[in-house]
């Protein structure tokens, strides 16, 4: 792993990156930021599984600005370990940031805990996505997850029992279902 400031590479031990992943943390005027337990676990997991993955730093919680910059750090990573397919992860506002990114070579996204009651998410292109939803979500709870992405292409909904939004006692079972959907798709 190597670090610049602001962003975590974590790079596959052997072989070239089969991808290029960035990993999105929740709200950063909540406190969220690149070294979120969730944030780290799904990173290690899929270098361990041959995708380079990027936990980045936004700080500005201004969706929009943050959708351009993390479109950016996607291009660069992808640029950076020669790769030309790109996933976004995202939990929380993290997830809603990534569901309006479109890098390209995206190829998929996962999107956990979204909020959707109160942040929209991007519109439909067709491309993967995979939302990983806790049972007991205060900020999107299944049947909204499920209702705001109805009739989307490619997008499938799984619900994560035993948790709320804060994902405690669910990190390890989240961040391992990321990296299987994840190569599912490369």
């Amino acid at each position: 792993m190597s670090a610049d400031i602001g962003r975590d590479v974590h790079l596959p031990s052997e072989g070239e990156a089969l991808a290029a992943a960035i990993v999105l943390h929740p709200h950063p005027g909540m406190g969220g930021d690149r070294h979120h337990p969730l944030v780290v676990a799904v990173a290690e997991g899929l270098a361990g599984a041959g995708v380079a993955a990027a936990r980045i730093d936004l700080a500005d919680p201004d969706p929009t600005l943050s959708v351009r910059l993390l479109e950016s750090a996607a291009l660069s990573l992808a640029a950076e370990v020669g790769t030309g397919r790109v996933v976004l992860v995202g939990y929380s506002w993290g997830s809603a940031v990534s569901s309006w990114a479109t890098p390209p070579g995206l190829v998929g996204r996962v999107l956990v805990a979204p909020p959707v009651s109160s942040m929209t998410l991007g519109p439909d292109d067709g491309r993967p996505l995979l939302a990983l939803v806790p049972a007991h979500d205060q900020f999107g709870p299944p049947a909204d997850v499920a209702a705001t992405l109805d009739g989307r292409q490619g997008a499938t909904v799984e619900i994560v029992d035993g948790c709320d939004h804060f994902l405690v006692g669910a990190v390890a079972r989240i961040a391992t279902r990321a990296v299987a959907w994840t190569l599912d798709q490369l």
